[in-house]
């Protein structure tokens, strides 16, 4: 949105011509919520990277600045903005690019962080005591259905543990909300709008939508304003109304389609939520974070990696752009798509893109962070699943040598990753003795800060599962996976690859075991979960119909000889 104020006031700009010694003004305020109207800041620091002086805010808010030589639409770059106990509510602005100009002026929106810690921590509250209460009343009918029985035992299990999944799926994402709608700026905002995103705070989702709906049809409200930006590239003077206009439209869409997420992420229906952020980041195309969230969100909950990798790739070109070939942000993007690489199988590339992802970070942060850290710890896995041991241990322990010496929070979950990357290197050495201990010391952490029902648990607990199984341990190897069956499910549902992973993985020790009617019970729990995420029709679903079909054959054969 502010990339878009930016060109439109740089071509205006161009066509007028100005003198070098424009001066350029701007104001910092605080952010516009309910019953806390926007105030006017004094006292900001603000540094311009073409500036030689840090710049102040005065009175009523106010600054301003002469750059000796730049001209009228010419570019210009903040680095920082400060004030103790307030934060920017745009995290881009640092580093962005604006048009130099003595008409447009640039405004700095902060928040308090009493203020920001209040407002997440009410909007917080309000969500889980309706998540709470629509969970009881759920929870309730289906025991209403099963004493009638209208539904049988199975069938309100099986509903039970679904309805708990998503429930805890949607906890894990109030936090985010929370921070998103805390800084809201309510400034510029229509009555409606204003009425919508209380009923959001208020988790009053249900007269949301409805609002949102009496606003008309979204393909009518986007159509309306594309034809609108297309007046706008065609038109080589364009009027400071219609630049208005355009960005108002523009940030009520984009509200509105990430409350429309916000409302089905709730119901847990996360094909209709990254519907939304896709369209909002198909409209507000340069909003790096925006991109990241919607690439992070589709890679973990719809487990789309080549559809989550366009988004990086489009995060990284605009970052590129906003920060420069070598900053922080970029870093932190090759570091995902690296990682989005090694989901999808291509280790050469990942193993390219860590390496672009340290490089970045040698030149703005040196390599003794926990940043490199991280990319040291990546870069030991892709080793790993390559079978390239030795180097997969160098560099996991490169990563656990400088989190030692740089995190002083031993509930620091990196350590954690370290401890579990460690284990799995170890395990596939022969080391048993290593390997066990190093996945204790990650489930141990992991268990204290996250708790039992975590991906990053789970995670431990199929380790360790599989640990036992190397050792012939199948007693302890089953009690394990069942422990990160039982906690994939309550982070990712019925159906999800991990999920189905976990049910094979116990139905492969059973048949090991000649157990076959166990098998037999996991294999079918397994291909539930195919036919709800992939399809009756996907390859990975018709093979497990052929383990059932080759157990099935099996136990009739058994029955025959007995």
């Amino acid at each position: 949105m502010n990339m878009m104020k930016r060109v439109l006031w740089m071509m205006i700009s161009l066509c007028m011509g100005m003198s070098a010694m424009a001066q350029q003004s701007g104001i910092v305020r605080t952010l516009d919520r309910p019953n806390k109207p926007s105030e006017y800041l004094t006292g900001v620091s603000i540094d311009i990277l073409e500036y030689p002086n840090v710049i102040v805010s005065q009175k009523g808010g106010k600054f301003s600045f002469i750059i000796p030589g730049k001209r009228f639409g010419e570019p210009f770059t903040v680095t920082r903005v400060q004030k103790k106990g307030y934060s920017l509510v745009d995290k881009q602005l640092k580093g962005r690019r604006f048009a130099y100009s003595q008409y447009v002026p640039l405004e700095i929106v902060m928040v308090s962080d009493t203020q920001l810690e209040s407002d997440k921590k009410r909007i917080e509250n309000k969500a889980y005591d309706k998540a709470k209460k629509d969970y009881a009343q759920k929870v309730a009918a289906l025991e209403k259905q099963l004493n009638q029985k209208t539904i049988s035992e199975q069938e309100y299990r099986a509903k039970y543990e679904e309805l708990s999944s998503n429930y805890n799926n949607y906890i894990q994402l109030i936090d985010q909300m929370a921070e998103r709608y805390a800084t809201t700026d309510y400034s510029g905002m229509d009555e409606i709008s204003q009425k919508i995103q209380t009923c959001i705070e208020n988790a009053d989702l249900e007269q949301a939508d409805e609002l949102i709906n009496r606003k008309g049809s979204f393909d009518k409200r986007e159509q309306e304003l594309l034809n609108k930006l297309q007046l706008k590239e065609k038109s080589e003077q364009l009027s400071q109304q219609l630049e208005e206009d355009i960005n108002k439209e523009l940030e009520d869409l984009v509200r509105d389609y990430y409350n429309k997420y916000a409302i089905h992420v709730s119901k847990y229906e996360n094909d209709t939520a990254a519907y939304y952020l896709e369209r909002i980041v198909r409209l507000d195309t340069t909003n790096v974070d925006m991109l990241k969230y919607t690439a992070s969100f589709i890679d973990r909950y719809l487990v789309d990696f080549p559809r989550a990798l366009s988004y990086y790739q489009k995060a990284l070109i605009h970052a590129q752009e906003q920060y420069g070939m070598v900053s922080n942000e970029t870093g932190y993007i090759s570091e995902f798509i690296g990682l989005t690489y090694d989901h999808m199988g291509e280790l050469d590339k990942s193993l390219e893109w860590h390496h672009k992802a340290l490089d970045i970070y040698e030149q703005t942060e040196g390599l003794d962070n926990p940043d490199v850290a991280l990319v040291y710890t990546h870069i030991g896995r892709i080793y790993m699943s390559q079978d390239s041991l030795e180097k997969a241990l160098e560099y996991t322990l490169k990563g656990l040598d400088i989190r030692n010496r740089t995190i002083t929070d031993m509930d620091n979950l990196d350590f954690s990753q370290s401890y579990n990357n460690l284990g799995v290197i170890y395990t596939r050495m022969g080391d048993y003795e290593k390997a066990m201990e190093n996945h204790m010391k990650a489930l141990e952490q992991r268990e204290r800060v996250l708790g039992p029902n975590a991906d990053g648990t789970a995670l431990s607990y199929y380790n360790i599962g599989l640990l036992y199984y190397k050792i012939e341990d199948f007693g302890n190897s089953i009690i394990y996976i069942q422990k990160a069956h039982d906690a994939y499910q309550a982070v990712y549902g019925p159906a999800h690859p991990y999920v189905i992973n976990s049910l094979t993985s116990l139905a492969g020790i059973y048949y090991e075991q000649d157990e076959l009617r166990k098998a037999l019970e996991y294999y079918k729990q397994a291909l539930a979960a195919c036919e709800q995420f992939y399809g009756v029709d996907h390859s990975t679903t018709k093979q497990y119909r052929d383990f059932i079909a080759t157990i099935e054959e099996k136990l009739k054969q058994q029955q025959s000889n007995d």
